[in-house]
């Protein structure tokens, strides 16, 4: 539980980084029970409305309002200016592709592409009004959530629509699965759409099952599958078990090695697919032997509850 609203959080390494609202600091707890407060990163002027992880450059992006630009926390927990020059008091939110490729939304719809390199790839306005979050899924198609509903167009053109009557999508995330994972402000649930129909396909959280009350920022941690959850003063981590569609409070009595194991495997993996790594390797004609080997699964919790009661907010 912090004092200000919660406006989103990432994961990396093993620490979850927080940001709230009104407020120039980056919180960073530690990522498993009990979650404490182990580094309070300061940014002057800062207004921070959106954080992502890059998982191919290895570091945490910060959308700052304030400033008008994206700053960038790296593991060790230096901080620098990734892009600037943004229209400060207009950005919205922001997503980063597993190719590292930043999408930054402002008001108005329009929408600003950039690479790893921080370099303008794109500068665009979305084809439907009023959008609160895109993600790209692919250079070709894009996924954009309004206060009614979601759609996915490809170079411009729509696809595919999810529309319902006084449903608030406040954000969406993508799992390690190609999964869309999406907030319902207003109808107090998480859900998971269809990456091609973009329809609800399962309800993973719920008011009346988990005590989710008016969800705006969901973060999928494809390091370990874990799932964070910003809703008004509270930050929930969650864990979900195979196969199943409902969402388990994440336990403290996870094996801590063999999560960082895996953890550390998948990221390994994001680095050797990525376009950039290939092209390094074939542009230098060498064969790098990083061939990721398979991450460990990690043991889930002798016994786990869903609900609020079992619920270890960071302090």
């Amino acid at each position: 539980m912090c004092a200000e609203p919660v406006a989103g959080a990432t994961y990396l390494l093993g620490n979850l980084y927080t940001i709230t609202e009104e407020s120039s600091d980056v919180l960073v707890y530690t990522g498993h029970g009990p979650y404490d407060l182990s580094h309070r990163i300061h940014v002057d002027g800062m207004l921070a409305v959106d954080i992502a992880t890059s998982y191919v450059d290895i570091c945490v992006y910060v959308l700052d309002n304030g400033n008008g630009r994206v700053s960038r926390i790296d593991q060790k927990h230096n901080t620098d200016t990734f892009i600037d020059g943004l229209e400060r008091g207009s950005l919205l939110s922001m997503s980063v592709n597993r190719d590292g490729r930043l999408t930054i939304l402002q008001r108005n719809s329009r929408i600003l592409t950039y690479g790893r390199d921080g370099r303008v790839l794109g500068d665009r306005r979305a084809p439907i009004e009023d959008i609160l979050h895109a993600v790209e899924i692919d250079e070709k198609t894009s996924v954009f959530c309004d206060a009614r509903g979601c759609v996915k167009t490809t170079y411009g053109r729509q696809e595919a629509a999810c529309k319902l009557d006084e449903i608030g999508w406040r954000y969406v995330d993508m799992n390690k699965n190609g999964d869309l994972i999406a907030c319902d402000l207003s109808g107090h649930q998480v859900v998971k759409l269809n990456p091609k129909t973009l329809q609800v396909i399962a309800t993973l959280l719920t008011l009346e099952r988990d005590g989710i009350e008016s969800p705006r920022h969901v973060r999928c941690v494809l390091e370990n599958g874990l799932m964070l959850v910003s809703w008004l003063h509270f930050l929930d981590v969650y864990t979900f078990r195979r196969n199943t569609t409902q969402g388990y409070l994440a336990s403290p009595a996870h094996d801590i090695r063999n999560q960082r194991i895996r953890e550390a495997s998948e990221i390994e993996r994001e680095i050797v697919l990525s376009p950039a790594f290939q092209q390094l390797s074939k542009t230098s004609g060498i064969e790098f032997d990083v061939t990721p080997s398979q991450p460990q699964q990690l043991e889930q919790p002798a016994t786990a509850s869903a609900g609020k009661n079992t619920c270890i907010y960071p302090k």
